[in-house]
């Protein structure tokens, strides 16, 4: 539930700064406002490993290990746009391709011993092993929560997100007993995407200039309990998780193509 409604405050978001920015001038009292037309590239991936294991001798249980990979990509870079809407940077969201391959391995069963009569033991697992979506990408100002006495921060972050559409699911056996990835402040799911701070902010797009470049490279990383990408996050480690490990990296490149208004 936190997933998704950390992906509609970023879509929410997205989709408000482009009706501000386009009705900008129509304003009594417009807020200051920057565009200007760029390219986007990204590549990255992101995997996710873990082991579930509930076997103990003469006792029913099963034991097994998915491994999860979420490749994309935009292929080339897409023409889009950027603006900054008192400090706070948002880009149109373009579209590509995405893939999350899942591998099943370890599957093994323990059961009643004698003189106790053996159980009828699960199903070894199915999974599907491909699943093509496209995948959105935009960027937007993170979210902070800050009290009315909070000082007006002097730059604001931003945050790219890497959406598939539709997060097509897996299936229910194989996705059975899998240990969530909690974050308290973004997202690193190879089913639904990555929401992860982009390490710029407003200062440097407003300072880009023409022909000039901004590449970021965002890694991820963590296990069992949490992840991080340059954030926090935590849970408490589900019962029969032996190991769970979460990488992957995003390559963000973003080139300014000429001339806008603001």
């Amino acid at each position: 539930m936190r997933s998704r409604t950390l992906v509609l405050l970023v879509l929410t978001t997205l989709a408000a700064a482009a009706t501000l920015a386009s009705s900008a001038t129509a304003l009594p009292k417009a807020p200051k406002v920057t565009q200007y037309p760029v390219t986007l590239d990204v590549v990255g991936y992101l995997d996710y490993t873990w082991t579930y294991d509930n076997r103990e001798k003469c006792s029913l249980g099963y034991a097994k290990t998915v491994e999860e990979h979420l490749g994309f990509e935009l292929g080339r870079p897409r023409p889009t746009k950027v603006s900054i809407v008192n400090g706070e940077v948002m880009l149109f969201p373009v579209f590509g391709s995405g893939t999350v391959e899942t591998r099943l391995s370890g599957w093994q069963t323990t059961n009643y011993c004698p003189p106790g009569t053996p159980a009828p033991e699960p199903p070894e697992p199915t999974c599907t092993k491909k699943l093509r979506s496209a995948i959105s990408v935009g960027l937007a100002p993170v979210q902070e929560p800050a009290g009315p006495e909070d000082p007006t921060p002097l730059v604001h972050d931003v945050q790219i997100a890497v959406l598939r559409h539709p997060p097509k699911p897996q299936t229910p056996s194989c996705h059975k007993d899998r240990p969530s990835i909690a974050s308290e402040i973004w997202q690193a799911d190879p089913y639904a995407g990555i929401i992860a701070p982009l390490g710029a902010n407003d200062v440097q797009f407003l300072k880009l200039g023409i022909g000039k470049r901004l590449k970021r490279t965002v890694e991820i990383g963590g296990g069992c309990g949490g992840a991080t990408l340059r954030a926090h996050a935590s849970a408490a480690i589900p019962v029969h998780i032996t190991s769970c490990v979460l990488t992957g990296k995003v390559v963000v490149t973003i080139v300014r193509t000429g001339r806008g208004f603001g």
